[in-house]
Order: structure tokens, then sequence, then C-alpha cells
């Protein structure tokens, strides 16, 4: 028989998905696969427990020396090794580049271990492409820019970084160190041998290779604006805005042509700075040796800067309820060089972010750019200078930001900023204000309570991560509206999810009513440092949307309070940044970069290789997904010997095979009812499927299209290729369950794993097929979507094929799920006949979702009806 394009190509696709990859002889042979399944999830767990226990002890509330830090990677190590020799076992070294991945990343690891930070091989760097490990290659203010940039998401010029590997190439290129007469290590340098080093700096000839950098970088940025812009020139030396400030010790060249040897000449004098006689006093004060120091240099475009200045993100007089904004018109030289008067803001840190202190400076002089490079101070007219150089709702928004970047640095900041002519914020700089912090390192305690406010809500459950923080609260109801979840917000929702790894970078605080502190989604949220309890039970309900409170997670849980209460939040905060002055805490910044994070979200996506594997978590989600692959084509590969046909009151038409503590059957009878049944899963299953009214055994009636179009898929889609229909069949044990279906034109496949451990348990869908035309099939697919998602699931679908998932869920509500999935097995089997619009499918998702069966109804039109009947 010849058929129509589209139904060849939808056969096709049906033809692919329902097809197995690998045969498995019989049940003994996959009870041994699935044995081994077992093997590697025992083995992912173990190595996602090492994962979670460096988290917690490396996250800031505890002390600890690289001697644990070495014990823990050892172990996380030989667990990691141990997954992976099991995975492949069960794949049959499918995935063999996943090794080349581990090897990469352990080598990472053990470089950071080892006090050696890899160095990028790169001359220059563009901002975009800096990473946290690349620190002491760009230098402070470069790595801090770029996180403010790709991290906070906030506004930073174009930029690039010239690295110190460049610094090196010009040492060396030049003779520097050699040629000149430097005396001992550790003595001083006579002033004579500063003038000498700076003199051959300035006139050193560039390497050819970074000059080529030079240029293709200069290109770039010319490109993307135009040429119609120009660059300030930076020191970033390697120690400079991170435990010391070297604030005004290194030279700035501002209004650098976009040219090639321009950009050379402001490079050399940037270097040649680091020989200053005030930079060699400031660095022999801090017993750095002059042949030690490394400069980076930050070449980023200037702003068109209708004003600018510097912002305090907390009040460097110790008054944290409040932060300070300097302010002038024109560019911030004027204000971080005391040329000027500038205007003063003081604001409160709370919401609103109210002005509570405003004096408006003289601003008698204002720095602008040159004509001819560089800048020039000129008289400010006189029309401006009684004028403040911002609007509340600019300081606002720039308290706003400051803000974002103390709490995403964990101590307060010290920020340069412009403001267009469009009146846009660019952050031009971001280092730790040099503000006095009582204290000394030490255990972070949890949060004081505030006496006398309100409290909301007192809720218990798995604390994730302690600390406080304010925020409005966000429920959310299923997966799609994550993208809709406002920066700030404190996150409410019923499970957690890995999913939220989009929006951590602006959540403030998390509580999910369900969850375990060693689920994927847990360890993001400590990697963010967000304080989360899971495992609440009732926060959804507890909470309103669109209530704004203040989260303190401590020992027993989260007490949530009334309104934002800022000495809250900041007593949290400080106890969290005098964490940061340890060492090896700051080294845990590199390090649980390549262990903690998870980046492979989503399996459904084609993106899920080995190769997009950049993290220890992302080779145990690896490995998790296509080990439940694995089992899910093994189950699917024909198994037939040793099946017995399971009785329900519904003709279901189930053959069952036990790979072990599915059934009840020591008589080994050829026939088992429902209450036989041991397996978990698939009795709750069974419990929906038989629910009293889903199941229709009248004929619900076809338009002629529909019946012709069925009539032409019946050859192909309902029979093997023997010609014999297939009956339906089930693999199951105690805690597992796959189940394939062919109902009439529906094809269903269930892999579902319900066990103890919450994140061991998934729950894969697959459906397709149906009687009707293909918007009638699609249609339907829409509904079962709209069901799925309420549930958590994330969902692809691709013409009649539906393929939904469901991971790190606890067992009763897995059940709950498979529950509800059984209903739709039984409920969906007529649903495409009678879904005539797509207003339909809404309606009968919420009848479905109320416990109402019916087929007929509200939502089903008198046309469709009158058409049915008409076929």
């Amino acid at each position: 028989m010849r058929y129509p394009g589209h139904v060849k190509s939808i056969l096709r696709t049906l033809t692919r998905a329902f097809r197995p990859r690998r045969k498995v002889a019989g049940p003994a042979a996959f009870a041994a696969v699935f044995d081994l399944f077992k093997k590697v999830l025992d083995s992912n767990n173990r190595a996602l427990e090492a994962i979670t226990d460096m988290g917690e002890k490396l996250g800031g509330d505890y002390l600890f020396d690289i001697v644990y830090v070495r014990k823990a990677y050892a172990l996380l190590r030989d667990e990691m090794e141990n997954s992976l020799r099991l995975f492949h076992e069960l794949v049959r070294e499918r995935y063999a580049p996943l090794t080349d991945r581990f090897l990469e990343i352990d080598g990472r690891i053990r470089h950071v271990i080892d006090e050696t930070v890899s160095i990028p091989q790169s001359l220059v760097v563009s901002y975009e492409n800096i990473t946290d490990e690349m620190k002491g290659a760009v230098g402070g203010k470069n790595s801090n820019l770029a996180e403010v940039r790709n991290a906070v998401k906030l506004r930073v010029p174009d930029a690039f970084a010239v690295t110190t590997r460049a610094f090196d190439a010009f040492m060396r290129e030049n003779g520097v160190f050699e040629k000149a007469s430097l005396p001992a290590a550790g003595s001083p340098v006579p002033e004579a041998t500063l003038h000498e080093l700076r003199e051959l700096v300035l006139h050193g000839a560039i390497p050819a290779e970074l000059g080529g950098a030079l240029e293709k970088a200069v290109r770039k940025i010319r490109s993307r604006c135009g040429g119609n812009c120009a660059l300030a020139v930076r020191s970033s030396a390697g120690e400079e805005d991170g435990e010391h400030s070297f604030a005004g010790q290194f030279e700035t060249v501002l209004n650098v042509p976009l040219e090639s040897r321009a950009v050379e000449h402001a490079y050399r004098t940037v270097l040649a700075s680091l020989f200053s006689d005030r930079a060699a006093a400031y660095q022999a004060r801090l017993g750095y040796d002059i042949r030690g120091m490394k400069m980076s240099v930050a070449c980023v475009v200037m702003v068109d800067a209708v004003a600018s200045g510097v912002a305090y993100s907390s009040s460097p007089h110790g008054d944290r309820n409040t932060l300070v904004i300097n302010a002038a018109w024109g560019l911030g030289t004027s204000i971080v060089e005391g040329q000027t008067d500038a205007d003063l803001f003081r604001v409160s840190r709370d919401n609103p972010r109210e002005i509570v202190e405003t004096r408006v400076g003289a601003k008698e002089i204002m720095v602008v750019p040159g004509g001819k490079g560089g800048v020039e101070s000129i008289a400010t007219p006189l029309d401006r200078r009684n004028q403040p150089s911002l609007s509340a709702d600019q300081v606002s928004e720039l308290a706003r930001q400051a803000i974002a970047i103390e709490r995403h640095f964990r101590k307060p900041q010290d920020i340069e900023w412009a403001l267009d002519r469009d009146g846009s914020i660019s952050i031009l700089q971001a280092r730790p204000l040099r503000a006095a912090e009582g204290g000394v390192p030490g255990q972070a305690p949890a949060p004081a309570a505030a006496d006398g406010q309100k409290i909301i809500a007192r809720v218990r459950g798995a604390v994730v991560q302690k600390g406080a923080a304010a925020g409005t609260v966000f429920i959310l109801r299923n997966d799609r509206d994550i993208p809709s979840i406002p920066k700030g917000a404190v996150l409410v929702a019923r499970r957690d999810s890995s999913q939220y790894v989009r929006v951590m970078t602006g959540v403030s605080a998390i509580l999910t009513d369900t969850g375990t502190p060693t689920s994927h989604m847990a360890t993001l949220c400590r990697e963010f440092r967000i304080p989360t309890v899971v495992n609440t039970g009732n926060a959804t309900r507890l909470l309103e949307p669109g209530q704004e409170v203040t989260v303190v997670a401590d020992d027993d849980g989260a007490t949530v309070y009334q309104g934002a209460v800022g000495n809250i939040v900041d007593r949290g905060l400080e106890a969290s940044m005098r964490m940061e002055a340890l060492n090896e805490f700051r080294k845990r910044r590199y390090l649980l970069r390549y262990i903690s994070p998870l980046n492979l979200v989503d399996p459904l996506r084609d993106e899920f290789t080995p190769k997009a594997c950049r993290t220890m978590h992302d080779i145990l989600r690896f490995i998790h997904e296509k080990s439940v692959a694995e089992l899910i084509e093994g189950a699917g590969s024909g198994i037939r010997s040793g099946a017995v046909r399971l009785d329900l009151p519904v003709p279901a038409g189930i053959m069952l095979i036990d790979i072990g503590g599915g059934l009840d059957n020591p008589e080994g009878l050829n026939t088992v009812t429902a209450g036989q049944v041991a397996s978990i899963p698939l009795r709750a299953i069974i419990a929906g499927m038989t629910r009293p009214g889903l199941w229709r055994s009248d004929a619900v009636p076809l338009r002629v299209n529909d019946f012709m179009a069925s009539m032409l898929r019946v050859p192909d889609i309902t029979t093997d290729a023997g010609g014999r229909v297939e009956q339906n069949m089930a693999v199951i044990s105690r805690e597992y369950a796959n189940i394939s279906l062919k109902f009439g034109y529906h094809f269903i496949v269930v892999d579902c794993f319900c066990g103890e451990k919450a994140k061991n348990n998934h729950i894969y869908f697959r459906f397709a097929g149906g009687a009707t035309d293909m918007t009638r099939r699609s249609r339907r697919l829409q509904f079962i979507s709209a069901v799925l998602e309420e549930y958590g699931f994330g969902i692809r679908t691709k013409g009649d094929l539906i393929v939904a998932r469901l991971a790190n869920v606890q067992q009763a509500e897995a059940e709950v799920v498979l529950d509800q999935v059984g209903r739709l097995f039984s409920y969906t089997r007529q649903l495409d006949a009678v879904l005539k619009d797509d207003r339909d499918i809404g309606a009968f998702a919420q009848k479905f979702m109320n416990g109402n069966y019916e087929l007929a109804g509200s939502a089903v039109s008198q046309e469709t009806r009158r058409e049915g009947m008409g076929a």
C-alpha cells in the first residue's frame, strides 16, 4: 500500500521511537542488567553524598584546612571511578568519551588542591569568556568586573583583559629584569633602579604574538561600537582589588583611541606604573618583591557619561542600614581623585530604598574626554552646579545594583559607575569596601531573630543552606512558569528541581514542600549560597503570592517574618563575610567550580552529551540518565518467556515478567490478580487505571475522515513484523516497572523506579498515536502535557509523540503521580475523538484534575456530537 508523504513521516517517527536498540535474551538476562543498574545508582548516590558533604563543609559554615580538602576529594574521586566502571559495563562502553571528560576535570581539581591554579593560554581574553579560575591570570579588577557582567547580569561595557601571560611575554622579550640593576630580594629598590625599569618598559617592544592578539581584540570592539568609542586602559594586577586594593597606585589611561598603536602605548604606560615610586613603596609595606608582581591590564570601552561616581554598598562608618552614593557630572575621575565637591546621597538599604539624606555638592569642576585623546578638566556650567546629578529613580536603581553586587560577592563593595545619555547605568569597577569589620574568621552563626517582628510562618524541614534573605513570595505551580520568576523573589515550590538553575542567580531564598538535601537542586543552592529549606511539607500552603517576607534558615528549618527585615539579612550576610578571610575558603571558589555546579539540566535536549559535562556533578547526572535509558531499552526489547497474565477488571491484556519481588505468586500460577502485585509503581498505576468510571467500553463515534486515517495506519502500527497483534507487557520488580501498552491506535511506554531514596526515583512517560487526524491527536498531547506539567514533568513533543520525565521525587509523591498516569491511560484512549476545538483542551484538563472523567459535557460542543453521529 502506498501512503501519502506525511503519513510515511509519522510512521518513520513511530518506528524509530519504539525500535529497541539493545536485545536482552530473557528475564534472567534482564534481571542481571537491572542488578547492574542498581549498583550504578548506589555508587552514584555515594558520590553525590560526598559532593554534598564537601559543599556543606566548604560552603562557609565550618572551618577546614587543606588536609580535609585532599581527603574529601580522594573519597569523591574513588566513588566517581567506581560509578564510571559500572556505567561502562552497563552501557557496553557506548559513552567512552565520558572517561576523558572525567580525567580532564580531575586534572583541573588536582591543580587547585596543589595550589597551581591553571593560567589560560590566551594573551587576551574577552570579558564574556573570563571564568572564575582565571582570576590569577586576569587580576582582581578584570575578574570582579567580568563576574558582575556574567554572573550578576548587570550592565558592563565591552571589555577585554590582557593577561599576566602577556606580561611575562613582554618582560622576557625586552629582558627587563635582566637589564636592570636590581638589589637582592627583600631589599629596598633604589629610585634610580625604578626609573630604569620604567624606561625599559615604556620603550619596550610588543611581542609579535601579543601585538596580533591586541589587534584582533581592538577590531572586535570596533565592530561592535562602529569605531565611535574609546577605551579606558587600567591596571588589574594579580592581587589588586582582592585582599589589598592597591587603590590609586597604578596608572589609568583614559580616552584611548581604538587603534592598535594607541592601545599598545597605553598598555606599556600601565605596565610601567608597576615600578613607580608610590607603587613600589606600597608593595614593600605589604611584603611583595618587585619581581613577583604580575600586571594584567583591563581595556574597557569608555561610557559617554552624563554623570559618574562611586557607590559604597554599605556605609563605610559601620551603619549597615544605609549605603552611600557620590555623584558628579562627567567622568568619575573628578571624584576618585578628589577634584570636585560631589553630590552625596545616603540611601536606606531596605525596600523601598528611600533617600534618607541628600547633599548637593558645588561640582565646580567636571572631567570630560579630550578632543585628541585623554581627558581634561573644565568648569561645570553654572546652570548644572546646583542641580543633583542623579534623579531619585536613578539613585534607587543604583542602590539596587550596589546591593546586588554586595550580595553576590558577600562583602560590602566599593563600586565605580557611570550614567550614559540614555539613562542606563554601567558598572566600571567593583572591589571590597575597605571598612572596619569586627570579629575573627570562624563558624558563621545563624542570623539573629527580630524582636517584635511579626512571624508569618515557622516551617520545619531539611536545611540545605543557612542564611537570611528578603523578597516577594513567588509560588511556582509548574516548571513552565520558571522564566516568570522575578529577580529577588523568595521561590516557594511544591518540589525541588534542578530546572531552577535558570533563575538561581536572581532568587533570594527557596522553600519547597518536598525534597532532600542531597538532590541536584540542593547542590546548586549551596553553590549559589541561597538560603534554602526543603521538605517543609506545607510552605506552598502557608505563604501567599506577592507577600514581602524575610526568610531565616537555621538549624531547625525556616522562620518567615512579615516584610523586609534589613537587620536580619545584614547580620546573616556579615557572618558569612568573615569566612571569606580564610585562604582555604577562597580556594573553595575554585575547587567547587569543578565539582558542584550542574550544567546538564535537561536530558531531553540534544546537548545532553559527555562533551557538555563540565563538573563531577554533570558526569554523575549523565551516568544516571543514560543508565535509566539503558534500562528502558532493555525492558522493551521483547522479553516474553516466563510471562504471566494479569487479571484486571478492565480488558487491558497485560502480561507480567517478574525480575525480582514484583509478584506475590509462590504457586507459580499463569494468571495473577491485582492483589498479588507487589511492585510499588505498578500497583499505583493499576489503581489509577481501574478507578471506576474511567475505562469506557462504549465506542466514541468517529468522523469519516478520522475513520479513514485510522484505517490507513492499522497495518503498520498495530502489528509486529510477523503480522501478529502484540500483547501488552510489563517488566517489574519490587521498586521498578517498565510497561509497554497498545490500546487500539495508541502506544504508551512508562518506565519508573519508585523506592525509598528520592534521588533514585524517576518516571519516564512516552505516548504516541491515535485514531483521528493529526490536529486532534495534537490536541490530546496538549491535554496530556497540561496534566503532566501540573506534576512537574519535563516534556518534549514532536508530531503525535510526547516524551515526559520526572525525577528525584519522594516515594509517596511518585505513587500519587503514577496513580494519575494510570488514570491517563484509561481516560485518554478515546479523548482525541471528542477534542473538536482548541478551547476544549483546557476545559477537559481542568475536569480531569478535578476528578470529573466524563467525555461529554460543556467542554464538547454540540457540533462535535452532531458530526460524530453523522460519521
